[in-house]
């Protein structure tokens, strides 16, 4: 469990039946955390290494590193196997039903002032859509080495 989590929000995500469920959660989250708030983007589920557990290593390395810096950063691993087992239901609609229920409004929210992106983010169609949303919504953009 994240240090800024509490035994509410694990029980919450883990009974969560839809995108929006995870997102009251995460806003929750969110509000806690002192600003300015940082989010890694990177290859999950496509691109990047060519598979989803070696692109959650990069991610969640990436996210241990910026916060050693003393950077504040939401985490969206704890999010990603409910994410997964809701994809199995009827609700999800495919595409991107999960980007834009789930991390659209959370970037919308302008709680996030900074997207850090992983290299390679490029080969990612979820990375390359955060980062068109970013430059429209006005995030900053930092690009890692």
């Amino acid at each position: 469990m994240e240090a800024d989590w509490n035994l509410e929000d694990s029980r919450a995500i883990e009974s969560a039946h839809t995108f929006e469920d995870l997102l009251e959660v995460a806003l929750k989250i969110i509000d806690r955390l002192p600003q300015p708030l940082g989010m890694v983007c990177g290859p999950i589920t496509t691109g990047g290494l060519g598979c989803s557990e070696k692109n959650l290593e990069v991610l969640e390395k990436t996210i241990e590193n910026l916060r050693k810096q003393g950077l504040t950063i939401f985490s969206q691993l704890p999010f990603e196997m409910p994410m997964f087992r809701i994809k199995k239901t009827t609700y999800y609609k495919g595409g991107s039903h999960l980007l834009e229920t789930f991390y659209l409004p959370i970037f919308e929210s302008g709680k996030v002032k900074r997207f850090y992106f992983i290299k390679g983010w490029e080969s990612s169609g979820g990375a390359t859509w955060e980062n068109k949303q970013a430059k429209r919504i006005g995030i900053a953009i930092i690009y890692l080495p």
